[in-house]
C-alpha cells in the first residue's frame, strides 16, 4: 500500500508509512458533526480505543481487501445521524480496503465514542461486514494506525492480558489506564465483537505488550521501570503511570518500549 495524506495531530498532518489517510483537508466528507465532539479538557491522551462498526460476534477474517468506500459512508451516516443527535462518532475509520479516514484532530478533539473515556482517548472504528467479517487489509491498517498513534501521542504500546468482560478500572473511564483497549473494556453494553479478539492478537504480533490491568500489573511494571530510568539519570515521579514524561524519558535513552528498557538494564 502506498503512503498518502496523514493523521491530523495538533494541527499538523502526520504521514504514516504504508497508509492512505484522508483528512478534513483532502475530503469534504471527512468531518464530524458539531454535536459529536468538543475540545478536549485533558492534555494527557492515554488510550487508544478500538471499535468495530457493527460489534458483531462471532467474527471472522476475510482474505485480502474489500471494495472500499465504507469510510465515507460511515462518516456520512454519523453526520446525518438518523436517530437525532445520538452523539456517536470516532476520530478514525478504517475502511475494508485498508484506507483510513481521519475525521478530526486526534490531539485536540474529544470525539464521543467511548462515553466515560472520551476526554483522554482516541477512537478507531474498523469497518465490519454484515456477516461479521473483517478484511485482512482493514486489520493490517489498524495495526499500523495504532502503532503510529502510540508513537506520536506517547502512549505505551500495551494491551489487556485477556478479555474476561469489562475491566473494572476502565468502567469509570480508566484515568490510570494507559494503552490500547477495546470498546468492550470500558462498558457493559458492548460484547466480544467490539472489537473482537483478532485485532489484539495482531497487535501482539506487532510488538504490543500484554498486561494484566485487572490486577494492576501495569502500575507495578511501570513503577519498576520508572525507578530504572531514575537510576539512569531521570527524575520521574514513581507512580506507575506510563505518561508522556515516562515515554519521553525512555526515548532520551534510545528506547522505544518498556521491554527494551528492561532488556537494556539486564544487559548492563
Amino acid at each position: 500500500m502506498t503512503t498518502r495524506g496523514g493523521l491530523l495531530i495538533a494541527g499538523v498532518v502526520i504521514a504514516v508509512d504504508g497508509l492512505e489517510i484522508d483528512n478534513p483537508a483532502t475530503a469534504s466528507w471527512c468531518k464530524l458533526h458539531p454535536d459529536d465532539y468538543r475540545r478536549r479538557k485533558s492534555t494527557w491522551i492515554r488510550q487508544v480505543i478500538v471499535h468495530t462498526t457493527k460489534g458483531r460476534w462471532p467474527q471472522h477474517v476475510k482474505p485480502g481487501a474489500g471494495p472500499g468506500g465504507r469510510d465515507k459512508s460511515v462518516a456520512e451516516y454519523w453526520y446525518r445521524d438518523p436517530d437525532g443527535r445520538k452523539q456517536s462518532a470516532a476520530h478514525l475509520v478504517v475502511d475494508n480496503d485498508g484506507t483510513v479516514a481521519c475525521l478530526a484532530d486526534v490531539a485536540s478533539t474529544c470525539a464521543y465514542h467511548a462515553t466515560v473515556s472520551n476526554d483522554w482517548s482516541v477512537g478507531i472504528e474498523i469497518y465490519q461486514e454484515a456477516d461479521g467479517g473483517i478484511y485482512e487489509a482493514a486489520i493490517a491498517s489498524t495495526v499500523r494506525l495504532v502503532d503510529a498513534l502510540c508513537e506520536h501521542l506517547s502512549i505505551p504500546f500495551q494491551i489487556p492480558h485477556a478479555y474476561r468482560g469489562p475491566l473494572y478500572r476502565m468502567l469509570p473511564g480508566g484515568k490510570d489506564c494507559a494503552g490500547v483497549f477495546g470498546h468492550r473494556d470500558n462498558t457493559h453494553d458492548r460484547g466480544r465483537g467490539d472489537p473482537g479478539d483478532v485485532i489484539f492478537a495482531e497487535l501482539e504480533l506487532a510488538g504490543a505488550e500484554r498486561v494484566d490491568f485487572e490486577r494492576g500489573e501495569d502500575l507495578e511494571v511501570w513503577s519498576r521501570r520508572q525507578r530504572k530510568l531514575n537510576a539512569m539519570g531521570e527524575t520521574l515521579t514513581v507512580d506507575g503511570l506510563a505518561g508522556p514524561g515516562t515515554m519521553r524519558a525512555m526515548r532520551r535513552h534510545g528506547l522505544a518500549s518498556g521491554r527494551e528498557l528492561d532488556a537494556a538494564v539486564e544487559a548492563q
